[in-house]
């Protein structure tokens, strides 16, 4: 059952470890995936089935197709989130006659009015994109969410770029 090259898991960690050495029937020399041997027990360890969970399907947060109120009660169906995005870009065709101040104004402008159109739908959640930058933007958003008493936010991974949103749950 357990020969040099056979891969098993301890009973009571997290892990896959390799055979390197039979010492008795019920002795063995076990290597992790850094490469360090450890002596252990028959009892101590299983042998560990690749295919034991083939067809299973696990869902992680990474693979999840529809994202979820924390808040909501059970039994609620899934939500499809609204995004606002401030990317100033996104927000009008020319912005090089203004100033960087006049254009944060302007996107938090944008925000308030899109946040305050959500709160009167009822809407749950939604995910507010500011950018990386230098965190101006981000750091006014986020005051003016606190000033709403029936709002909690979080950082959220909008691209492989880094934190460059806010998820808003509305209560």
């Amino acid at each position: 059952m357990f020969r040099i090259g056979s891969k098993v898991t301890f009973l009571d960690e997290v892990g896959l470890y390799t055979i390197t050495k039979v010492l008795s029937s019920d002795s063995f020399v076990v290597e992790d995936e850094h490469g360090f041997d450890r002596n252990c027990h028959l009892n101590e360890i299983s042998l560990f089935e690749e295919t034991a969970f083939d067809g299973v399907e696990i869902e992680t947060f990474e693979n999840r197709n529809v994202k979820t109120n924390p808040f909501t009660k059970k039994g609620k169906k899934s939500i499809n989130i609204p995004v606002i995005d401030l990317h100033i870009e996104h927000l009008m065709d020319s912005h090089k006659h203004m100033a960087n101040h006049e254009i944060v104004l302007f996107q938090l402008d944008v925000c308030k009015r899109e946040l305050d159109k959500h709160l009167e739908r009822g809407t749950p959640q939604l995910v507010i994109v500011h950018g990386i930058g230098k965190g101006k933007l981000k750091e006014e958003v986020r005051y003016l969410l606190h000033s709403y008493p029936n709002i909690e936010y979080m950082d959220e991974h909008y691209s492989d770029k880094g934190i460059g949103a806010t998820k808003v749950f509305i209560k």
